[in-house]
């Protein structure tokens, strides 16, 4: 059921289910509580071994939010994640995310470690600064932020129109079509606010995730330039204990949530006693 609560100012929905450790898993950019949970998934067996709490991000779904992008980094998100273990009434919990939310769970592991149980990380961004960014991944963070640009310029349908026309927006009119719907859907703060904010957010230095204590398990997929398997790569390399899991197609893990379900309760089992 959906509840909400006073975070850092902002009026966040969240849900909150099952018995056990608390675990604080995030959306990423453009979603919601249904990104992580979409209906008609079987989560049973997760709620008899954790209390999980999932929310819409500020700006996002149905969250509130500011109007003014410096409100939106890895800091911000990091410290309503890290604000949610204290609604829940928990001094730690395990923490988890997608996209931006592992990007979020990260700052939280590296600036407040004692917050931090375990770290299961799905489908990391392009972690450190230009220096590391590959050429697609360059182009993918550059389109995130001439789309935020344009719906601000333009407004959203004018720039659906323009975005069309663009190479690799849909494979066919059917695609544009759902696409095209999926953005009208957007929270308009996510739209303008939250991606500028965000791809103009420096990552913390790859050096500081030796710092990361928690055991960690990150979950990447191929052929994907907002999440590159280099980034998860450069985790496992830098966090001191930590597992990789990579698979050989983009939406893999969209597509089998049940398999990444499986992989979550087989590495969280340790850690729910």
């Amino acid at each position: 059921m959906d509840q909400f609560a006073e975070i850092n100012s902002h009026r966040l929905r969240y849900r909150m289910g099952g018995e056990g450790p608390l675990v604080v898993f995030a959306h990423g950019l453009m979603g919601n509580i249904e990104q992580v949970l979409p209906p008609g998934l079987d989560m049973d067996e997760v709620h008899t071994r954790v209390r999980l709490l999932t929310y819409d991000a500020r700006g996002h779904g149905q969250s509130s939010g500011p109007e003014d992008h410096a409100a939106y980094t890895w800091e911000t998100l990091g410290r309503d994640m890290s604000a949610f273990i204290d609604h829940a009434g928990e001094s730690a919990a395990i923490l988890g995310g997608a996209s931006m939310g592992a990007a979020t769970a990260l700052w939280v592991a590296v600036e407040q470690p004692e917050r931090v149980k375990a770290l299961a990380l799905l489908m990391p961004p392009p972690l450190g600064g230009p220096e590391f960014q590959r050429p697609d991944e360059k182009n993918a963070i550059a389109f995130l932020d001439m789309l935020s640009m344009a719906i601000q310029a333009t407004g959203i349908e004018k720039t659906i129109e323009f975005a069309k026309g663009l190479p690799g927006f849909a494979s066919t009119p059917e695609a544009a079509e759902e696409r095209a719907n999926w953005l009208r859907s957007q929270n308009p703060l996510t739209l303008i606010y939250a991606i500028k904010g965000l791809v103009q957010a420096p990552f913390h230095n790859p050096d500081d995730y030796r710092r990361i204590t928690a055991p960690t398990i990150v979950v990447a997929h191929e052929g994907d330039g907002l999440h590159p398997v280099r980034a998860a790569q450069l985790l496992a390399e830098t966090i001191p204990n930590c597992e990789l899991i990579v698979a050989p197609e983009p939406n893999y893990w969209a597509d089998h949530p049940d398999e990444f379900l499986a992989e979550m309760v087989r590495f969280l089992g340790p850690h729910l006693d």
